[in-house]
């Protein structure tokens, strides 16, 4: 048998061929290996020395049987060079993929080999990404215009509601269309959430405490068949989150966990401070390196295989049988752990149990005020409130429910109009209630341009819609007054009376 030196030429060139990463290999007509670098060895998890000069269908069993060796065959046969991507099964069971250059050569092949699978995992890991991103969006728009639809129905419902006697009975009709429109809010909600467009105020807060706070409410929902065990690592470190949007995290990945072990079994919450390196980052898209806060939710159920992990943060896909879940749970964790800039993995097996692993990175912030919220004493007012709403509907309902809380409103379908009514109207107009993306011009630039002539005047913004000059995937801006769609009568007004009653807050409000 032939040494790498007299098929190579020089001691010198073969010490650079056995030095290099890429596997080179050189198989006879016997499929004998009659030449390998170190790196080819290493993709076989074996050393030269037990293969060189033995066959590779006596160094792999049933290696004759697979698609790649009928490649080397075709081409050791009609002298015809390929190239090819082959996955390799260990006897272990693992697996890696290799992408193959098969080249005729006078005793035989020569194999060129690069271990291709990091680069394939995030490969796919970044097509996934973009399938969510694109899905995300999809569900942003449907929900900024079903908000819209919803703001008429729930607020129409509630008032006439309001205006019937409690033994009428058209009543129950009116309640059971309004309870329908609420489900409907909450279905709107989990899409925001989704597409990390949920407006949220985060601030630093231990993630301990959080989880601690909601073991009580989980002990209820788990059951006496589903034993809780919690371990939480001592820790100084805080991320930057909205509290509630953590709990809603908790309660979507317990419910799983607990449909997944329908005869019971132990769900495992651990936390803990981690660094991830710029391996970690590289290996899974989307993660970034430093330290995070990881919150680990695992259960002993029945496990998942591949297929369907790839699927499980979409919105609206399910395992259980219908009736049973809207399929959003996962998609509204996935949407909020994006919004707070972590990522989130799962490992799992069929029958061997899922642990979710929440990275949320460590805030810097070492102090923030606690925002201070006053309830208003009223839900009525007798100011005058400039409505600006593009959607028509909208803007007649939202009309309807200002006045009959007591205000004078001044409606305008567009900035334009409104502009020219803040200029002729002769008397104070206390409050700009405005949506925030119209054509031509959005709602914060109309009230830029309106502050100038009326510095006094208060603003509230109001959308369905999060990614705009406002509040930028779902995170608003500071000194921003705020009102999410769908609109409700009640809610409404307590927001326009909390805005009302509120300390000027300068060019912070603009």
């Amino acid at each position: 048998m032939r040494d790498a030196q007299n098929i190579l030429g020089t001691p010198e060139l073969a010490n650079v061929v056995d030095s290099l990463r890429e596997g080179i290999q050189i198989i006879d007509r016997e499929w004998r290996y009659v030449y390998l670098n170190a790196a080819a060895a290493a993709h076989g998890k074996k050393q030269v020395k037990e293969l060189l000069g033995f066959a590779m269908t006596e160094c792999y069993p049933g290696i004759e049987r697979t698609p790649m060796f009928e490649q080397l065959r075709r081409c050791m046969q009609e002298q015809v060079p390929c190239s090819l991507q082959n996955e390799f099964v260990y006897p272990d069971g693992s697996r890696r993929t290799f992408q193959l250059r098969v080249r005729p050569c006078q005793v035989g092949v020569v194999v060129t080999s690069i271990d291709v699978t990091e680069e394939l995992k995030l490969e796919a890991q970044f097509r996934h990404a973009q399938k969510m991103e694109a899905v995300g969006r999809l569900a942003s728009s449907v929900a900024h215009d079903f908000n819209n639809v919803l703001s008429v129905i729930l607020s129409l419902s509630s008032l006439l509601i309001e205006d019937l006697k409690p033994s009428d009975p058209l009543r129950a009709d009116l309640e059971t269309i309004k309870k329908a429109g609420e489900k409907g809010a909450d279905l709107t909600k989990q899409l925001l959430a989704f597409s990390r467009e949920q407006v949220v105020l985060p601030r630093s807060v231990s993630l301990n405490e959080l989880v601690m706070e909601s073991e009580k409410m989980l002990h209820r929902l788990l059951g006496e068949d589903i034993e809780l065990v919690a371990h939480y690592e001592q820790s100084s470190a805080k991320v930057r989150v909205d509290p509630g949007q953590i709990g809603q995290v908790l309660l979507n990945l317990a419910i799983n966990a607990r449909d997944a072990m329908p005869e019971g079994g132990k769900l495992t919450i651990e936390t803990e401070t981690v660094l991830l390196d710029d391996s970690y980052a590289t290996e899974h898209f989307g993660a970034t390196p430093g330290l995070h806060v990881m919150l680990a939710v695992s259960d002993t159920g029945v496990g998942m295989d591949h297929a369907t992990q790839s699927r499980i943060f979409e919105p609206f896909f399910t395992t259980k049988e219908a009736g049973r879940g809207t399929g959003l749970g996962l998609s509204t964790v996935f949407g909020i752990v994006q919004q707070c800039r972590g990522n989130i993995w799962v490992y799992s097996e069929p029958g061997g149990g899922t642990t979710f692993k929440v990275y949320l990175p460590v805030s810097e912030a070492t102090h923030e005020p606690a925002l201070e919220s006053v309830a208003p004493s009223t839900l009525r007012g007798s100011e005058t409130i400039l409505l600006v709403e593009d959607h028509e509907d909208v803007r007649l309902v939202a009309e309807q429910i200002l006045r009959r809380y007591g205000y004078c409103v001044l409606v305008a379908q567009n900035p334009g109009e409104a502009s020219l009514m803040a200029e002729r109207h002769p008397q104070a107009i206390q409050l700009l209630l405005t949506d925030v993306v119209m054509p031509q011009m959005s709602g914060r630039e109309l009230a830029a341009r309106l502050l100038v002539q009326r510095p006094e005047l208060k603003v509230l913004y109001m959308s369905g819609y999060t990614e705009n000059s406002v509040v930028h995937h779902g995170i608003l801006d500071s000194g921003i007054a705020y009102l999410q769609k769908p609109l409700v009568p009640e809610a409404l007004a307590r927001r326009v009376r909390e805005v009302l009653d509120a300390r000027p807050l300068g060019a912070a409000a603009v």
